[in-house]
C-alpha cells in the first residue's frame, strides 16, 4: 500500500485493535471456535471437581472457584455462568516457600507454566513478595497458585494433586 495508508493503519488501526492474525492463526481460531463449548464444558466439569476436593482437604489453606457455595459471588455465578464456572482456580496449600516449592516439583500431569489456559492443566505460583498480590484480596496477599484446570478425567487431575500434596508430606 501506499505510505499514507500504512502510516494510518500504524498509527490508528493497531493502537486501537492491536495487531493483525495471518489468515492462517485466524483459520486455527475460527476452527477451535467450534470445540469450545465443549471444551469449556469439560475445563468446568473438572475445575469444579478439583475445587471440591480441594476445599475438603485440611492441607489447603483456601480455594477460591465461583462455582463453591463458598464463594462470595457464587449465587451471582450460578445465574449468570449457568454451571459452567470456568477452568480457573486460586487456592494455596498450607506451608512456607519449601513446601510450595515442594508441591510444584512433585506434579507429574500437572505443569509448572507461566502461561495458563490450554487444553493440559498448569499451574503458577504467586509467593507473597509478588508484585501482583496488592490487587488481590486479603487472603490472597500470603501467596497462591493459579490453577489452569485442563481436559484431563477429574479423576487424574485430582490424584496428581494429592500424590503431590502426600509428597509434601501435607497428608
Amino acid at each position: 500500500g501506499c505510505k499514507e495508508l500504512i502510516d494510518r493503519i500504524k498509527e490508528i488501526a493497531m493502537v486501537n485493535f492491536g495487531g493483525i492474525l495471518s489468515p492462517f492463526n485466524a483459520w486455527l481460531i475460527a476452527r477451535g471456535l467450534i470445540t469450545l463449548p465443549l471444551r469449556m464444558k469439560q475445563h468446568s466439569k473438572v475445575a469444579l471437581a478439583t475445587a471440591e476436593f480441594l476445599e475438603q482437604c485440611p492441607a489447603v489453606r483456601f480455594v477460591w472457584y465461583p462455582g463453591l457455595k463458598s464463594h462470595p459471588d457464587y449465587d451471582r455465578a450460578r445465574c449468570l455462568m449457568k454451571g459452567q464456572y470456568s477452568g480457573m482456580i486460586a487456592f494455596d496449600i498450607k506451608g512456607d516457600e519449601k513446601v510450595h516449592q515442594k508441591f510444584l516439583d512433585s506434579l507429574k500431569l500437572v505443569t509448572h507454566a507461566v502461561s495458563l489456559g490450554d487444553v493440559e492443566s498448569l499451574i503458577v505460583y504467586y509467593d507473597k513478595n509478588s508484585d501482583k498480590l496488592p490487587h488481590y484480596p486479603q487472603i490472597f496477599r500470603e501467596g497462591f497458585f493459579r490453577f489452569s484446570v485442563g481436559l484431563e478425567d477429574e479423576t487424574d487431575v485430582i490424584a496428581d494433586i494429592k500424590q503431590a500434596l502426600e509428597a509434601c508430606g501435607l497428608l
